[in-house]
Parts: structure tokens; C-alpha cells; sequence
């Protein structure tokens, strides 16, 4: 049975659009070329992933609505287009609708996928435990609590060499990236990166060096012992910032998402030589002005490089945004103990670190990072399966959907 139903449909302004009229009030407006390219016949109708079953090129150059017709007390709607005269374009009203894009219903589509914001003086650090990641549901609910809050803390993983390797490809693919499949956070003295010594950390996204930065990052403390000073692990959700900036400060806002900044690792004397560069704005806004991304890390940045009347606007945007950023009020702060496992979207929340000062001890985390289309495509899989029914949430991978 057909959720929407179509009472009417007719051939609007030039014959190039079709108005659609629904049981429940709505009307949609659909372009003709837009119909024969989704035609949903049996010839036309994709069956494996992959197929291009219409030729777009060979469609003719305009066609208009010649023919209207419903079918199965409005379950389904055949278009009769000119000039094509073998070829009847067919939609059922269920999809039809799914797939309308007046702006109500688009705005409906990005709104039920934007985040949801939680106030760090607000809200409980979200806390599971690792057996829970052996069943289906208990999977789910790990997955989504990451997606609805940004990360989650998973105690009493086993603490062995490679366990956050082991537990991440339950979940998901690993990226590997310069620091290779897996890397260790102690301090070792290099001068590969500050991450590897026992000083503070700014606030920062992971490897925005690259095109598409890692989406998900699993740090899993192997040792934290007692009498390590500091070292306690810090969150801003940046989406959040971002939003703030935006209500606050729309002009500064509007130059963050237009000017660019290069980041870049460039090390020939480290053990894996790395030359890796690249240049976009730290606020990453699409089609729909919605923020679908961003980049942020001070430690990799090169000088701005940008045309004479953007570097001062630039500079007090920045500050703008870096004061938000490390306002307490939007920032979480906590110790992990041996054992725990801080399961986070790097392409949402930046993470920092306090300094600290061992004392005898040992503070030694291990971490990996997973893809986040990967990981949300589990989601989906999990919801489908426990017959929980999700919509696709947005994850910070610069599309709103």
C-alpha cells in the first residue's frame, strides 16, 4: 500500500515542468528532463549498482508534458513526453515524493541529518563498556552514540599491544596515513610531531593535510598510570563553535568559509620522509550554505598566502573563532584510565591534551583511525537489521547528507 497518493497532475508553465498535486495538500513541481532521466520503468529502473540505464545524451535537447495519467487509485503516475512517442516515463508516488525537491522538502531532508548540539556543563561524559561492542545492538548503540554526540568512551578494553587496531576493524576500514596503520602516543622524545613528547596540545583536528582528513579516531589508553600529573584529554565540539561564530559574527564567519589555509606536513628527516600539502578555507559550506566540514590545526599551518585584502579580515576572524574555541564554557574535560578508549569523529570534535609530567610512570596510548562513511554505512546496515530504522546522519565529511 502506497503511503502518498497523487489526486491530480498537469503540465505547468511551457509544458516543461509537472505539477504534482498530494492527497495530504503538498504539491510538488517536477522538470521533464529531471522525470526521463529518474524514469522508474522496468527498461529504465537501475537493478544493479552501478548501471546508467539512460543515455542522457542522447535525450532531446527539451521535452514537454504531452500526457498525464494515474494509475492504482494514485499509487503510481505515467508521463507521456514530446517528443518521444516510444517511450512512457513511469514514477510511483512513494518514490516520487521521497524524491521531491521543492525547498520544504529539502530543507525537511538536511534538517533531520543536522547534529545536535550538546552543551559540555550540560551534559554526562557518554560512557559504554567494551563488551558491548560483541552483539549487534550493543554495536549500534555504540555507533550512534558517537554520531548523536561526537565520541563516546569505551572502558576496559583489553590492554594489549594492538587492541585499538583490533577493535577498530570491528567497526570499520583503517586509513592509514604517514604515521602509518597504527601509532603510539608516548613520550619518546621525537621531533616527528609534539603529540609524541609530554607537552600540551593545542586544539586540533588530525590530518587535515590531507583531501579528505580521517574520519573517526580510536585512542585507547594502554597505560595511564596514577602518578602521571595532567595529560587529562580535552573536546570541542567545532560544528558547535562553528555555529556560535556564525549567529555572533556572520561577517567573520563568511571569511573563515572563503579564504584559504595552508596546511601542511613537510618533513624529510623524519624515518618516512612526507611532503604533504593542502589549501582550503577552515569552514567548508555547500550548495545549501549549511557547514559540512572544517579544517583546524594551528600546528600545521604554513603562512597564509592569500590576496592583500583578505589578511587582516582573515587574522581577526581566526581570533574570533580561536577564542570560542578555548572558552571553557565549550570545552569537555577528562582523565582516561588504563584501559579506556576514546572513540571520537575527528571530522566533528577537536581533541587536545594537558601537558604532564610522568613522575616514574607511564601515560601510552595507542591510536588508529577509521573511514566514517564506512563506519555510518554499519550504522544503517545494524539499524536495518535490528528493525531500527534510522535516517543517515551528517558526519563532517563536507556533504550534508
Amino acid at each position: 500500500m502506497s503511503k502518498f497518493k497523487v489526486t491530480q497532475a498537469r503540465p505547468s508553465g511551457g509544458k516543461n515542468i509537472a505539477e504534482v498535486f498530494w492527497e495530504d495538500g503538498h504539491v510538488s513541481r517536477f522538470h521533464t528532463v529531471w522525470l526521463r532521466c529518474n524514469c522508474r520503468c522496468s527498461v529504465c529502473c537501475r537493478t544493479i549498482v552501478g548501471q546508467a540505464l539512460v543515455e542522457r545524451s542522447k535525450l532531446p535537447c527539451q521535452l514537454l508534458v504531452s500526457e498525464a495519467t494515474i494509475h492504482d487509485d494514485g499509487a503510481k503516475i505515467n508521463f507521456k513526453l514530446a517528443p518521444e512517442t516510444d517511450h512512457v516515463t513511469v514514477m510511483t508516488s512513494d518514490w516520487l515524493r521521497s524524491a521531491c525537491y521543492c525547498d520544504a522538502c529539502i530543507g525537511e531532508m538536511l534538517d533531520e541529518r543536522e547534529m545536535k548540539f550538546h552543551l559540555p556543563s550540560e551534559s554526562q561524559l557518554p560512557v559504554v563498556e567494551y563488551e558491548q561492542l560483541d552483539t549487534d545492538k550493543g554495536m549500534f548503540d555504540v555507533i550512534g552514540t558517537v554520531f548523536d554526540r561526537g565520541f563516546v568512551v569505551v572502558k576496559n578494553v583489553p590492554r594489549e599491544d594492538r587492541s585499538v587496531v583490533q577493535t577498530g576493524k570491528m567497526m570499520a576500514p583503517l586509513i592509514e596515513t604517514i604515521y602509518g596503520e597504527m601509532f603510539d602516543v608516548v613520550d619518546n622524545q621525537s621531533t616527528e610531531n609534539v603529540t609524541f613528547t609530554s607537552i600540551g596540545l593545542p586544539f586540533h583536528m588530525d590530518q587535515c593535510i590531507y583531501e579528505a582528513a580521517p574520519g573517526i579516531q580510536l585512542l585507547h589508553a594502554l597505560r595511564f598510570d596514577d602518578v602521571v600529573e595532567g595529560g587529562n584529554s580535552l573536546l570541542v565540539d567545532m560544528f558547535h563553535v562553528i555555529d556560535i561564530l556564525r549567529k555572533q559574527s556572520p561577517d567573520d564567519f563568511r571569511v573563515l568559509s572563503r579564504v584559504p589555509v595552508h596546511f601542511a606536513t613537510i618533513d624529510y628527516e623524519r624515518q618516512h620522509p612526507a611532503h604533504v600539502i593542502h589549501r582550503k578555507p577552515i569552514i567548508s559550506l555547500d550548495y545549501d550554505d549549511r557547514v559540512v566540514g572544517f579544517g583546524w590545526n594551528p600546528g600545521l599551518e604554513d603562512p597564509l598566502r592569500v590576496h592583500e585584502d583578505d589578511v587582516e579580515p582573515f587574522y581577526r576572524a581566526y581570533v574570533k573563532l580561536q577564542k570560542l574555541i578555548e572558552d571553557p564554557k565549550n570545552q569537555l574535560k577528562f582523565r582516561l584510565k588504563s584501559g579506556d578508549m576514546l572513540f571520537f569523529n575527528n571530522r566533528r570534535m577537536l581533541h587536545s591534551r594537558d601537558g604532564y609530567k610522568t613522575n616514574g610512570g607511564v601515560r601510552h596510548l595507542q591510536g588508529c583511525y577509521l573511514n566514517s562513511e564506512d563506519l555510518r554505512s554499519k550504522y544503517m546496515v545494524l539499524g536495518r537489521k535490528l528493525n531500527r530504522p534510522v535516517v543517515a546522519p551528517k558526519i563532517g565529511n563536507c556533504s550534508s547528507i
